[in-house]
């Protein structure tokens, strides 16, 4: 059986998936948030061609925006939060504001659509008001939409201790 990429839409305009999602993405014009530091040809290591174990130490070590309507996250899925830097994530929550704001569909992945992106995208509902809820509440509503959501522990602990400042994220 043939494997199905992950596009799937969680709110209006607003879509969560893997990889395997990026081509279609593409095609349908979505802007494009890749939460990934390795994998395919739109995470952080293809976009800027480093080979190295780690990222060149430059104004593109944390993100890079390949183009206005695409960027890549230096971006781990860890089990530990501490090696999470709100940097990089503050990064992929404006990109997709904008995007957003500007009325484009955007496409927030990771490379298993199970961790990275799905949070990135979970955290931007609750900064823009669509998951109103406490973490909890808001994370199960959220696999109701997403349900390959599976967090590794840091990004789903990251995205918990962020939680009560997220509302006021895009007002400071």
């Amino acid at each position: 059986m043939a494997y199905k990429a992950i596009l799937e839409e969680v709110i209006p305009r607003l879509w969560v998936g893997d990889e395997e999602g990026v081509p279609e993405a593409n095609r349908r014009g979505y802007s494009i948030l890749a939460a990934c530091k390795d994998g395919s040809t739109d995470c952080h290591r293809a976009v800027l061609g480093y080979t190295s174990h780690g990222a060149p130490k430059d104004k593109n070590y944390y993100f890079v925006q390949k183009d206005k309507s695409h960027m890549a996250l230096n971006l781990i899925d860890t089990e530990d939060a501490a090696f999470i830097p709100d940097t990089v994530v503050n990064a992929g929550l404006e990109f997709l504001n904008e995007q957003y704001a500007a009325g484009k569909k955007v496409f927030s992945h990771c490379i298993a659509g199970h961790s990275r992106g799905p949070t990135m995208a979970m955290m931007f509902m609750r900064a823009i008001g669509e998951l109103p809820h406490g973490f909890t509440t808001s994370e199960k509503v959220f696999r109701t939409l997403y349900p390959h959501y599976s967090p590794n522990t840091g990004m789903r602990q990251y995205a918990r201790e962020r939680w009560a400042g997220l509302p006021t994220f895009f007002k400071h």
